[in-house]
This record gives structure tokens, sequence and C-alpha cells, in this order.
């Protein structure tokens, strides 16, 4: 493809070069990945600034740049004369003001617009995303209909399914993942949309016919720095929603008309409450929990697809009911698709009976043993998720091998980010928890004993000698609590989730990785007990 039909229409200006004669072989943001032919665009991103790379990807073969500065130098960054020197030997050079957007329709070019080839599902929200892109995945897949998968723990590009190192890739990669799902058999994708993503304009080429938005909460404040700012960068999913598409919004959760405000898609309005009769021939649609126990939920959905007006009943394996919330929203997302299918109601509702939460989230760790505590693990890392953990498990403590037990929870915050959260983390621990243990998260360069001073600052005083427990070494913390519970009561370890480093200070400034995998040590702190137990 000639660099002129990758610009084409963009408002992006070639200031030298022939974009009529100049073939594109590969598009890349990464100098290390650049070879001959290949267009180079050098981004600004929030932690490095890709023009002080220009000079490294023309003599590696990068035969166009894209840029917003015509000088393609990062003020003293990199070094003038090394760039003017490549480009003056025949490297064209585009200018724009919005390089993310322009990056992104090229890509999707580039790769011959995947995303029109797919059925796409935009997931966005604070908390939530995770396990509604993996139950759409899941259940769709397990009826015939080939669907792939982007998000925070996997991606699943139909041909292999790999751990994912970042919530929403950056705009080319989402390309060459659509384009690799169309190649291998894939008709449709579900992808969370993180509020960086959208902001940054990584999805700013995606054609997404289904959008969800799950809720709003505080998170990510540090990058955003206001709340109308975080519910502006995930509202920009819902605007670019076509006349046809859908709009599958939480309608408990007040920011939705936020997210509607420039919607011109058709919408679903979701609640965990049974629909008044007005209500259910407009677009609303229904879950109302019946059983829940520590193995799984059983609740009846009610919405467009309801025909006749009666209630589905749906069972599936995972708790708490914030996942009820989860569960209606995938599976509207999931007919949408899936009628384009002749997949029916009914047979996506036996799909659910077989869909597993995703890893990390209220993740059960080892068999079920007599004499032993209930082990969960869980991402929960916001105020807003910790709570909805812990109140998932609380829910169910009453029912089955977990009842008259004590709730336990071992969390901490991560470092370097959003600090407002660590006290309202602290109180929801407090509110809904028997037995508490503060430890650290991902520290990175602050003090861990300052962090867990914050959490502990949103907890009362009194009483907190006889409930609390602070201890910062995180594998000591799960033994700790693991070695400690009774048989009945439960362990909610939380934070990380699917997270398999730990990345701590490396006391001179900077930082160091770790393997830590929390699953593995609670594994290994209950293989620990039994021992213990055992020489007893």
């Amino acid at each position: 493809m000639n660099l002129s039909e990758l610009i084409a229409g963009t408002g992006a200006s070639v200031v030298r070069g022939d974009p009529s004669v100049v073939r594109i072989c590969d598009v890349t943001e990464d100098s290390r990945t650049v070879m001959p032919g290949s267009l180079f665009i050098a981004r600004r991103g929030t932690r490095a600034d890709g023009r002080a790379h220009v000079g490294e990807a023309c003599e590696q073969g990068a035969v166009a740049i894209v840029s917003d500065d015509a000088e393609v130098c990062s003020g003293g960054v990199c070094e003038r004369g090394a760039h003017h020197r490549a480009i003056d030997q025949g490297v064209a050079l585009v200018i724009t003001p919005d390089v993310p957007r322009v990056s992104a329709i090229m890509a999707e070019r580039f790769y011959g617009n995947p995303s029109s080839r797919l059925r796409m599902v935009g997931v966005t929200g604070t908390n939530g995303k995770t396990t509604i892109v993996h139950l759409v995945h899941q259940a769709l897949n397990a009826c015939a209909v080939r669907t792939g998968m982007i998000g925070t723990v996997q991606i699943d590009d139909g041909r292999e399914t790999a751990a994912a190192s970042m919530t929403t890739p950056p705009a080319v990669e989402v390309s060459r993942t659509l384009a690799s799902m169309v190649e291998f058999g894939c008709v449709a994708c579900a992808m969370e949309t993180s509020s960086h993503a959208l902001d940054q304009g990584r999805v700013a080429a995606v054609r997404f016919g289904v959008g969800v938005f799950t809720n709003l909460t505080g998170d990510h404040l540090d990058y955003h720095k206001t709340m109308e700012a975080y519910a502006d960068a995930k509202a920009r999913l819902f605007a670019s929603l076509p006349e046809s598409g859908v709009a599958i919004v939480n309608a408990e959760d007040p920011a939705h008309e936020r997210m509607l405000r420039d919607c011109r898609a058709n919408v679903f309005r979701c609640v965990t409450r049974p629909l008044t009769p007005s209500e259910r021939s407009s677009g609303w649609c229904s879950i109302v929990v019946r059983e829940r126990s520590v193995r799984g939920t059983t609740a009846d959905i009610v919405g467009p697809w309801s025909v006749s007006g009666e209630p589905l009943t749906v069972t599936y394996h995972l708790i708490g009911d914030h996942n009820a919330m989860n569960v209606l929203q995938a599976f509207a997302a999931a007919w949408i698709i899936g009628r384009e299918f002749r997949l029916t109601h009914t047979r996506l509702a036996e799909s659910l009976s077989g869909v597993t939460a995703p890893c990390g989230r209220l993740e059960r760790v080892g068999p079920e043993r007599a004499g032993e505590p209930i082990v969960l693990v869980d991402y929960a890392h916001t105020d807003d998720g910790l709570r909805k953990a812990l109140e998932a498990v609380r829910s169910v403590m009453g029912a089955g091998t977990v009842a008259g037990g004590r709730l336990w929870v071992v969390f901490g915050a991560g470092g370097d980010k959003d600090k407002a959260k660590r006290p309202r983390m602290g109180r929801a621990a407090w509110d809904l928890a028997d037995r508490i243990v503060v430890t650290s998260d991902n520290p990175r360069r602050e003090s861990p004993s300052e962090i867990i001073d914050q959490i502990l600052s949103g907890m009362e005083r009194t009483g907190r000698e006889d409930r609390v427990t602070v201890q910062a070494d995180r594998r000591e913390a799960i033994y700790h609590a693991v070695a400690n519970a009774g048989p009945g009561d439960v362990v909610l370890i939380a934070g990380k989730g699917h997270e398999t480093e730990q990345v701590l200070s490396d006391g001179r400034g900077g930082t160091r990785t770790t393997r830590f995998v929390d699953q593995e040590v609670a594994s290994e702190a209950l293989a620990a007990r039994a021992r213990s137990e055992e020489e007893k």
C-alpha cells in the first residue's frame, strides 16, 4: 500500500517526499521493530517520546515518518542533525496535529479495515470490563459463533490465546490483532476499551457496533485529574457508535446518562430489579437473582429477547450480586451479535452454565477440602471494586460450606498512582471484613509503609488492634491470613488478580520487578497449613 492511500482524507500533510510513490510494507510506533519499508509513528507518549527515536528508525530502513513536529526533534532529547540527515536521504515526512487519530486510521487501513469485517463489542467502565468481555467471548464461542477477545488478562486473536500486557493495546497492535481474527475465522470480537485508550485515540478507527458501560467510580484520577474528564473519556465510545449500533448501559449508575448524551445508537438500559410494565417494551433489561451460593448463582433475566415477556432462567458459576449486572450486560451483547447467526436466546442461556470467571476475578484457589478456609483471589484494586468483592463474598457466607465463618481480606494499594482511593479502600475493608491484613500491592517507588498508613487512615482506631494486622511483605501477609483463618472462614486476597509480577522500589529512585502470583503463594500457604495440621 502506498503512503497516499494511507493518509487520504485524514488531514495530514506530506511536507517531504512524494506519497504516491512511497510504498509502505509495515506500520509501527516501536523503533525497535522498524524494518526496511516501515512507516514509523513518532508519537509523544506519557512515558516516552517517539520523536527521540526518528534517527534510529530511519537508520533501520523506515521510508516514512508521521509526527506532529515538522522539525522531527524533541527539544534536545535527540540530535537534530541525525534526523535531518536521514530525512534528506529520501524519507517521507507526514505532519499532523493529531498523531493518535491519524495513526489509528492508517493502521486500520493498512490491515484491511478489519474492525468493519467483525461484529465489534467495546466494553468500558471502571470495574467489570474484563468479566463481561470474557463472558461474551466464552458464551458466543460455546454457541459456535467464533469470537476473538482483547482484554486485560488475555488476547485471543483467532489462532491462539496469549497473556495481555495492558487493557487496550496501542492502535497498531489493535488493528493487527483484529486482522488476525479475520484471517483465522472470527466473525466477532469482544474488547475492553480503557479510558486511557479512548483518551489517547488508540481505538479511534475501530468501528464498534455495540458499546457496554459498566460503572464509573474513582480510579485513574492521577491521569484524568477529575471525574468529569474520566467520564468524558469513556463517553467517547458511545459517541462513536453508529445509529444502527446498540449502547448497553448500567442504568443504576448515574454516569450512564453522560455516556448517552452524544450517543446516536439504540439503547438497552440494564437494572438488577424487576421491570415495570412500561419498561418491558422500551429497551430495558433486567436480572433478578433467585439463588446464590459459593458455587454459583441462579437468576431470571428479561429483555428484548423475551418475546412472550416471560423471564429466562440462567445459572452461572460466578458469585456476587455485582456479577449479576455483568452477566446481564454480557448476555445482552452476545444476544445482539448472536441473532445475526440465528442464535436463540435459550441456546445462549444454556451456554452461560459453562462459563467461568476470568483469571483473578473471585478465583478459587485449590480444591475444596475439609478443615481449610476457602481462599479467593480477586483483582479489586479500587475502593468500589474492593467493596463489591467483599459484598459478593459476604452474600454467600451463609450458604454451603462457609456458613458461620469469618471474612478475611488481604490487600494493599499501588504506588505512584491515585492516592485518593487508599483511605476509601481502608474504609471498605473496615465496613465489610471481619479480619483485615494490610500489605503491599505494587508499591513501585513509594514507601510501602506510607501507602499502608494512608489505607489505615480510612479505618476507625477503636477496635483496630483486634481486627487489623499490618504486614508489608505480601507473601508473609498471605501466609498469615491462611494460617490463622478458621475452617469455615473465607480469605479474599485482593488487588493483583491475574498479575504475575510485583513492582518494588530499587532503592535508587527506580523500580525493580519480581515474579509474584497471588494464586501460587496462596497455594503454598495452604500446603504449609496442611503440613502443620498433619504434624500436630
